[in-house]
């Protein structure tokens, strides 16, 4: 079934260019919006500060984007092939690949972040710069996980355990609490995890906002992801 959606999407494609992608366009945004939404309006009030400039910072992030894609279009546009719809297709080609390989604003969001909390780290453990978002199961069930929370701060790698010391909360992965932990992109980790409060969050995405391309991140992923296997085996 997935397949033949997926093949009948490309035909339409291909049949209906302009139409698809403005319905497509349509669509993203508004399940975009509801879901910021949800994440604002389930948000402790002492982390609105966090997630709003999160918020900004990604807008910035798009408007970067497309300036660069724009700028790239134009370029093949005048100096190597002067077609229209070989210029639309290079702007949305180029946006989206900068939005999802360069973080244009990690450095400023890092800033902010040690602004609203200076955070102090073990000498002797490792630590990065992460974004966690916790989720849990809806209490009415529907699609997809209830966001919780989304806070920032420094992910400890320490002997037998893994803490996350963010702006307004702290959560700590050990052996005993870890049920299992999957790779989500090169920058990203979700950890399934058993907690004592009910209506805390039970998994979480760990993303590393360390550098400037993300892809970069994956050897400091994979050493934050094998220790989290460690303690999972061991549990």
């Amino acid at each position: 079934m997935i397949e033949l959606t997926s093949v009948l999407i490309i035909m339409l494609l291909f049949v209906f260019p302009l139409p698809v992608l403005a319905i497509s366009l349509g669509l993203f945004t508004t399940w975009s919006l509801y879901r910021k939404s949800e994440a604002f309006n389930n948000q402790p009030s002492e982390g609105k500060k966090n997630l709003i400039l999160s918020l900004v910072l990604f807008l910035v992030n798009i408007i970067c984007s497309i300036i660069l894609g724009v700028t790239l279009a134009f370029g093949i546009y005048y100096f190597i092939f002067d077609n229209f719809y070989l210029l639309i297709f290079n702007f949305l080609f180029c946006s989206a690949i900068s939005l999802r390989w360069f973080d244009f604003t990690h450095n400023l969001y890092r800033h902010f972040i040690f602004k609203l909390k200076p955070f102090k780290t073990d000498a002797f453990a490792q630590s990065y710069f992460v974004v966690c978002q916790g989720f849990r199961e809806r209490d009415h069930g529907g699609f997809g996980l209830a966001p919780v929370y989304t806070d920032a701060g420094t992910l400890a790698l320490e002997n037998n355990k893994v803490v996350f010391h963010g702006v307004f909360r702290k959560e700590t992965f050990s052996p005993s609490n870890i049920i299992h932990v999957e790779k989500k992109s090169s920058e990203k980790i979700t950890i399934l995890s058993k907690q004592s409060n009910f209506t805390n969050a039970d998994m979480f995405l760990i993303t590393l906002k360390d550098k400037f391309y993300p892809f970069k991140s994956r050897p400091d992923r994979d050493k934050i992801f094998k220790q989290l296997m460690e303690q999972s085996q061991t549990a």
